[in-house]
């Protein structure tokens, strides 16, 4: 899967002033920055990136281009105002080859429509899951078909492909539960209990 490319420019001035007018001006202002790195303060297109934001968030690798040179980063951090909800930065870790990394990942239950049964509900207890591995291996996120739950059995995450792969290293305990299909608990009234309310 090809990495989203976010087209940066350099700039200079950091004050509160000039961010608020980064903005209005249709940029959202953003630092780069890497383990023994110059922390690098970056503007991207708002519009566009926002359209990368809508499909990757947190933890997602991407590609930062700065003129000629595109350099491998995921997203740190990202801000957004607390109710127009719309970015107001972005930090990001660039990352090297040689050097692992340690992320979070989101994890996705797809395919929820095609659980039929209405006595059952899925609950997900884990969000995310967190892996340590080279840039090469990491992947956006984990996606997991809940329509091959099976019911009372839940999911652990031991049970995921990416536990099994050897180039990733899960942080996250293996018997932790990430997801289970329960029944849906039902409050039966008598008719006693009906005719005294």
């Amino acid at each position: 899967m090809a990495k989203p490319l976010l087209k940066a420019q350099a700039r200079e001035i950091n004050t509160k002033k000039s961010l608020k007018e980064l903005r209005k001006e249709g940029f959202i202002p953003a630092v780069l920055y890497g383990r023994n790195k110059k922390t690098t303060d970056v503007q991207f297109n708002k519009s566009e990136t926002e359209k990368v934001l809508n499909c990757y968030g947190i933890g997602s690798n991407v590609e930062v281009k700065i003129g000629e040179k595109i350099k491998p980063a995921i997203i740190k951090e990202i801000q957004r105002h607390t109710t127009k909800l719309n970015v107001l930065h972005i930090d990001l870790q660039e990352l090297e080859a040689d050097e692992k990394v340690r992320v979070k990942l989101p994890i996705y239950l797809i395919n929820r429509n095609k659980i039929k049964d209405t006595t059952v509900v899925l609950q997900q207890q884990m969000e995310e899951i967190e892996i340590q591995t080279y840039p090469k291996y990491l992947p956006q996120s984990i996606e997991i078909d809940a329509s091959k739950m099976a019911f009372g059995e839940p999911l652990l995450v031991e049970h995921l492909d990416i536990w099994k792969n050897e180039n990733i290293e899960v942080l996250s305990e293996p018997e932790e539960v990430i997801a289970l299909l329960t029944g849906v608990s039902k409050i039966e009234v008598t008719n006693e209990e009906e005719e005294s309310i």
